[in-house]
């Protein structure tokens, strides 16, 4: 992270750009969420805004740096992304910018392969490598993770988080907020449950319950939340 030269110039600058985009959050997730977006060709210029006040007034991975949810309005009618691995945390920043006018945009890495009948939602990333096959509705805000295949005729809903590798057989629905772990494998038709955690390298059969952390092979829930139905 280096000290950006003439910030404020250069500031004047990008909001005299129509192509521009903000991604929220300049951490790991966030370096290959902006690879996903230059890989388009679609931005004149990308700029970060993080949380953590120390970082403002830097550069990070040669983009701009700034701090603070209070600058949000700044971009109000631009384009943003969330790039922050928690669902729950990217659920509240996606709304935050909502609520300040900026505008979600999809990003696909060019390396990915979507049919022409799936559907990606707004604020949604798509890495490198991902297949989306036919008939798969994919909500928004969510996070389709490197090399991650979602088989024809998948239900995903909002602020969901597929890990790299992940492979869902066809017909799977997978609930809001849920987080699908490093390799794991949903059968056909098999169901993911709101907020649900599904373990790296779990194989889910027909169910992974709403609130619950499931792993192994088969996968079963080990840890739910109070009230939770298994």
């Amino acid at each position: 992270m280096l000290p950006c030269p003439n910030f404020s110039e250069l500031w004047i600058s990008m909001k005299a750009m129509t192509n521009l985009l903000l991604i929220w959050g300049a951490g790991g997730h966030g370096k290959v969420v902006l690879d996903t977006a230059r890989s388009t060709g679609r931005f004149e210029r990308i700029v970060f805004l993080d949380d953590d006040s120390v970082k403002a007034g830097h550069t990070f991975c040669d983009c701009p740096l700034i701090s603070g949810p209070e600058e949000l309005h700044r971009f109000a009618g631009g384009a943003f992304i969330v790039a922050i691995g928690d669902n729950r945390t990217r659920a509240r920043c996606f709304g935050s910018a909502l609520e300040n006018g900026l505008l979600p945009t999809a990003l696909v890495h060019t390396t990915a392969v979507i049919a022409s009948s799936a559907s990606i939602g707004r604020g949604t990333v798509v890495m490198p490598g991902v297949i989306v096959n036919a008939g798969a509705v994919i909500g928004e805000n969510c996070i389709i993770n490197t090399g991650a295949i979602v088989e024809h005729d998948c239900r995903i809903a909002n602020h969901v988080h597929i890990s790299p590798r992940v492979v869902l057989g066809g017909g799977v629905c997978v609930g809001p907020l849920a987080h699908i772990g490093i390799g794991a494998v949903v059968l056909p038709d098999a169901t993911v449950g709101e907020e649900s955690i599904v373990g790296a390298g779990a194989v889910v059969l027909r169910e992974a319950p709403a609130h619950c952390t499931s792993v192994g092979v088969p996968a079963k829930a080990l840890l739910c939340a109070a009230g939770s139905q298994i």
